[in-house]
């Protein structure tokens, strides 16, 4: 984002009315040319405002259930949910807040990509004062969290799309870098990474999965900015329900195809798509599961086709079949999560071939004898 960006979002802020401010320094160890700031923001802790929302749901009737896994919807008057372990659930209205929608009739897989993100967490000497995005490249985002009475400072960024980055720890080892030159912190006490959605015009589906299924409703592409866009959804997702008027509804519906930048977007995703589905179906492996070491994973040759392996640090080998399950791409393999990642549309795996993330619903196959 250029420093014109940067000001004409600041006249944005004006002419809402965003309590803010333009400013030319930050409370930060380095100088910036520009920055908007936001007024009385509030930090949240996600696991506790999750948490605290669930018990108001339950005390006002809803019920939870856990490691029931849904797999399909027969659409109809009165929808009927299949799970995984063969019940059905009929009802009024079904929304679909899966990350990525289980049940797609209108491709939303060409309609979405996913990205990967990194956060480490590094002990400070004392708390940040504020939040911080960077708006150049590379993106960097700065908060501070508490542990033990501890101060510990977030960094993160490394964006990239699932299955197309790197070596992946190359994305913790440059936050890393930064952190150090920019702050003068070494102790990485945690690391992890996170998976977004992205529409294709970089605003949220939210309402009817298909203009001809009103009763089913969804909720994705929140683009990293899930703690907002949940409140957007839910508030909107209750008037469709209750069928009360939403003059925002037309904004988010996933029925909507704007002829730029979604046009041009969509024919960009197909090519890249395309691109990786050939190289890795061109691609072949010298190397045999014998030859991998322990805490390593690699795609190997198996009687001439391609395949992955992983051994863990007690030996033991896990050996998969690399076609994503969802359309056939074949999946890199990602050695800071250990896991197996589709470069087409985001599916992850773990190694031992069960399904992280989806479009993918369907775990990968198991090679088992002598590989």
């Amino acid at each position: 984002m250029s420093l014109h960006a940067l000001e004409a979002e600041w006249k944005a802020y004006e002419t809402l009315g965003i309590d803010g401010a333009y400013v030319d320094e930050l409370p930060l160890p380095f100088s910036v040319q520009g920055a908007v700031m936001m007024r009385k923001q509030a930090q949240f802790h996600p696991l506790h405002y999750v948490k605290t929302l669930v018990d108001l749901a339950v005390k006002h009737g809803a019920s939870f259930y856990e490691q029931t896994v849904a797999q399909h919807i027969e659409t109809a008057t009165r929808p009927i949910v299949q799970t995984k372990n063969g019940s059905t659930i009929t009802c009024d209205t079904v929304i679909i807040c899966t990350h990525f929608p289980f049940f797609d009739p209108s491709f939303y897989f060409a309609r979405l990509h996913a990205e990967r993100s990194y956060v480490i967490a590094v002990e400070a000497h004392e708390r940040l004062q504020g939040m911080y995005l960077s708006a150049n490249e590379p993106k960097r985002s700065l908060r501070y969290a508490v542990l033990n009475n501890r101060p510990l400072l977030l960094i993160g960024g490394e964006s990239h799309k699932v299955g197309q980055g790197t070596n992946m720890m190359q994305h913790y080892e440059a936050l890393q870098s930064f952190c150090n030159h920019t702050f003068g912190l070494s102790n990485v006490l945690y690391r992890w990474s996170a998976q977004d959605l992205v529409t294709l015009d970089h605003l949220p589906y939210i309402g009817p999965v298909r203009a001809s299924h009103p009763n089913v409703l969804v909720a994705t592409g929140y683009r990293k900015w899930g703690m907002t866009t949940s409140t957007v959804a839910a508030h909107l997702l209750t008037d469709l329900t209750l069928q009360k008027e939403n003059s925002y509804a037309h904004l988010f519906t996933p029925s909507r195809f704007i002829a730029h930048p979604s046009l041009q977007n969509f024919v960009t995703e197909g090519i890249d798509v395309a691109k990786h589905f050939l190289t890795g179906k061109l691609e072949y492996a010298l190397r045999t599961p014998r030859h991998i070491s322990k805490g390593e994973g690699a795609v190997v040759n198996v009687n001439g086709k391609r395949a992955g392996a992983y051994r863990d640090e007690q030996g033991t080998l896990y050996v998969v079949d690399t076609t994503c399950t969802h359309m056939g791409c074949e999946l890199e393999w990602n050695n800071s999560e250990r896991s197996w990642d589709c470069p087409c549309h985001g599916s992850r795996f773990c190694f031992t071939g069960k399904v992280l993330e989806g479009p993918a619903i369907e775990p990968l196959q198991r090679i088992e004898g002598d590989v």
